[in-house]
């Protein structure tokens, strides 16, 4: 490359250079000594190689290195000085995890890898010459980014996480979820236990309180609680999320005042019934307290017992308040200010802070699984709300009703008012002494002692009642089902036009009537089975012919049969005179339609029923006693 002359003869020091083949590498292999000039430095080599014409920078170190070589008598040849510049091939990003990020990271652990993409660029050699990358495809660009509780190490070439807890990317973001949280109460810390970490290595109870130290955790931590979690997470191979890492202790409120219960009560979770289930309907009757009983008594509110959070910090408790109680009706208070009396018999009720013994028991609300059955052995119930399906409700006197009754059984002695309506689609039936009123009746089963007022419509129910039913204030419709009165009925409408089975009747027969007719029977079949046993003849002819040992037996069997036939006289005659009073009953009892009848709705007093042909307009349906059929006008 240069004169080998005209360098040794140089004053100055002076170095003769060779390149590689591939034009990629330039190094020193001859050296020739200074004549008086320079000494050999990195400077005069530096200069020498730009007087060759080489652009590309000098390596300094290797320089040094080759100066030093020379200056000591030492091997100097194979040092690169100056290297080419080879091509970048293309590369797609590389996004690598470190281990398995389906279990945590720990405070710096790097755990992903991220290799950018890279386009493709020529190289260079030391003499100038261009040099052309293999590949020439265009790379994908993907960006990546560090999220939360995440940095980057530049030097690794990796993302790091600040916490303890699970690696994820989403969206070309790199994060950390905290594997372990405090409560908003800061009384515990919360989290999920896994037996091993992203590189396989055991977790240790070591490494977690650790972990709960830097969030802050001054309390004790249960290391051998923590111990049996990671055993159970290991023997189950599986995470155990939500586990209570350490806890303090919440503090305790103070009790407020309570009025305590003198009176007997219901059994709040329901009773037993004979196959041993528990019925969560049937609480038993509502307790009736008397005049003079002591029904309860008023104990003052206690202090609360503090708690402790995991900064070891303590968190005061409240005190329980003060229950002030007011007096209501038929109650008294004691002398010793604490004590309560019942001035009546009723049911004692606590309400909104009333005490009072009532004759009607309110139910705030609905009859349902707050309440189950509801039941009193005196006075009336009051419900503000509805009785919902399956449930009951009973009362010697009044049951009061703002709601609807929804395929529930009610009892009452006295009224039964409805609000709303009544649906019994599921079953259910409501029986009562006095009255029923309702607003309309669905799938209704009901059995009064008195009247049933119904205002709107009567739809596929059962309806019998030793009074009138009436229906006349709104719609008035009977659609469907069975009416049976034993006083008259009065409504708007009888059936519809799609001739939908409807029947509506006045019987003045009552269960006694059934009881004398099936009495009749049973003693008609005995006489029956004595007379096909001993045959229709006079008494004297049985006996005569019967041997004189078995004649006291048989004589015993003719008395039977002469005392049952006497019965069924006396049965017969009973009946008939009260099918002549029934008759006369019927006399004056009407079935009132005020404004339609439709084809196809039965009409019946007592045995004698009769269908709707045509359509009718207001129609007055009565028993005619001498024609002994049904006739309308």
């Amino acid at each position: 490359m240069q004169d080998e002359e005209a360098l040794k003869n140089s004053p100055d020091a002076q170095f003769r250079f060779c390149m590689s083949e591939d034009g990629m590498k330039l190094g020193v292999n001859r050296y020739f000594p200074p004549n008086g000039g320079l000494e050999p430095s990195v400077a005069l080599l530096k200069a020498q190689v730009a007087a060759c014409g080489v652009r590309l920078p000098v390596d300094e170190e290797a320089a040094k290195r080759i100066v030093d070589a020379v200056l000591a008598g030492d091997e100097f040849r194979g040092i690169p000085l100056v290297r080419g510049i080879p091509p970048r091939e293309p590369r797609e990003a590389v996004l690598a995890a470190l281990g398995d990020l389906q279990f945590p990271v720990f405070p710096e652990d790097r755990f992903l890898r991220y290799r950018p993409a890279a386009t493709a660029a020529n190289g260079e050699s030391i003499d100038g010459r261009t040099i052309r990358p293999n590949g020439s495809f265009s790379p994908k660009a993907v960006k990546v980014e560090a999220g939360e509780n995440v940095d980057w190490d530049p030097s690794a070439g990796a993302y790091y996480s600040r916490v303890w807890g699970m690696a994820k990317i989403r969206d070309g973001v790199v994060s950390v979820i905290p594997a372990a949280r405090i409560t908003d109460d800061e009384v515990e810390v919360v989290g999920t236990i896994h037996h091993r970490d992203f590189r396989g290595e055991p977790i240790t109870v070591e490494r977690i309180e650790k972990e709960l130290r830097d969030m802050g955790v001054l309390i004790t931590v249960d290391l051998e609680a923590l111990a049996a979690k990671l055993n159970q997470a290991r023997d189950m191979n599986m995470p155990l999320p939500n586990q209570i890492l350490v806890k303090g202790a919440h503090p305790v409120p103070g009790r407020d005042g309570w009025l305590e219960s003198l009176v007997a009560t219901r059994d709040e979770t329901g009773t037993e019934d004979a196959s041993g289930r528990l019925d969560f309907r049937d609480r038993g009757a509502y307790p009736m307290v008397v005049t003079g009983q002591i029904i309860g008594r008023l104990h003052p509110p206690t202090a609360g017992e503090g708690g402790i959070d995991i900064y070891g910090k303590t968190i005061p408790a409240s005190a329980g308040r003060e229950l002030k109680i007011v007096l209501g009706e038929n109650v008294l208070l004691q002398n010793d200010g604490k004590t309560y009396a019942s001035k009546a018999q009723g049911v004692a009720v606590l309400e909104r802070n009333t005490l009072s013994v009532t004759q009607c028991l309110i139910v705030n609300g609905n009859v349902d699984l707050n309440s189950g059955n509801v039941k009193v052995e005196h006075g009336s119930i009051k419900v503000l709300g509805s009785i919902q399906a399956g449930f009951s409700v009973s009362a010697p006197k009044h049951v009061l009703v703002e709601g609807s009754i929804e395929s529930a059984t009610v009892y009452a002695g006295g009224l039964v008012e409805v609000k709303g309506g009544i649906l019994m689609p599921d079953g259910g039936e409501i029986v009562c002494d006095g009255r029923v009123v309702a607003n309309f009746a669905v799938n209704a089963r009901i059995r009064a002692g008195h009247d049933v007022v119904i205002a709107n419509e009567i739809q596929n129910s059962s309806i019998r009642t030793d009074g009138r039913l009436i229906a006349l204030s709104g719609k008035g419709t009977v659609l469907g089902g069975e009416v049976v009165a034993r006083k008259g009925i009065e409504i708007n409408e009888l059936g519809s036009e799609l001739g939908v089975a409807t029947s509506v009747g006045i019987i003045v027969e009552d269960a006694e009537d059934d009881d004398l007719r099936e009495e009749r029977i049973r003693v008609t079949q005995s006489i029956k089975k004595i007379d096909a046993t001993l045959g229709t003849e006079p008494p004297e002819t049985l006996l005569a012919r019967t041997p004189e040992a078995k004649r006291p037996a048989l004589i015993e069997v003719i008395k039977h049969r002469e005392a049952l036939v006497r019965r069924r006289d006396a049965l017969s005659d009973k009946i008939n005179s009260r099918v002549i009073r029934h008759q006369r009953e019927l006399e004056g009892l009407t079935i009132r339609v005020k404004k339609m009848v439709h084809p196809g709705a039965m009409i019946g007093f007592c045995n004698v029923r009769k269908k709707v042909e045509k359509r009718l307009e207001a129609t007055l349906f009565y028993w005619d006693a001498e024609k002994r059929d049904i006739l309308g006008r």
